[in-house]
């Protein structure tokens, strides 16, 4: 049984597979990547206490669902409904020279939930963490970042990237979770 989880799981985490991409400026997105899919199927079990839902999609999977507390009428979707989930997930590093000093992070929640008969809804969640450059190692094309909660070291795909960063300087990661589920 694979567990799909609806959460975010880690507030500085940079994968390894970000698409480098720079542009001009003095502000510019240094890592882009991003992800969306969907998946649909019958609802097969219902756990309000543990905010659990099992649905077997139609090859036969079985997936287990984590259903956050913003979803109110949890207790109104039962067994045999149909349930499909989109989601979009996208993260962008942005580098700004000079910093900002502190390392910080901000998380924003948007939820819209629809007034249908079946439950329904949009959630959005955007974390932006702010990191301080405290090392190069231009050999080893390897960046370490200082961020609110810990300190990382990460590799950079482009090493000409490195020529224009330096230590003390503040990198962004901004990542955005957004899901939209229905009830059919």
């Amino acid at each position: 049984m694979q567990f799909f989880r609806l959460a975010l799981i880690g507030v500085f985490c940079v994968g390894s597979s970000l698409a480098l991409a720079q542009t001009a400026g003095e502000d510019r997105p240094i890592a882009l990547d991003a992800a969306a899919g969907e998946i649909s199927g019958k609802v097969m079990v219902v756990n309000t206490e543990k905010r659990m839902l099992t649905i077997r999609t139609p090859d036969g999977q079985f997936q287990v669902i984590h259903v956050p507390p913003e979803v109110r009428r949890l207790d109104e979707i039962k067994i045999d409904d149909e349930l499909t989930i989109s989601y979009f997930e996208a993260v962008a590093v942005d580098l700004r020279k000079g910093g900002s000093g502190t390392p910080e992070a901000v998380v924003t929640k948007d939820v819209e939930r629809d007034a249908t008969a079946k439950p329904a809804g949009r959630m959005e969640e955007t974390i932006t963490v702010t990191g301080i450059i405290e090392a190069i190692d231009n050999a080893s094309s390897k960046v370490t970042i200082r961020g609110p909660e810990r300190t990382v070291t990460v590799s950079v795909q482009n090493p000409e990237l490195l020529t224009d960063v330096s230590v003390g300087d503040s990198v962004v990661l901004t990542y955005v979770s957004a899901v939209a589920a229905s009830i059919e």
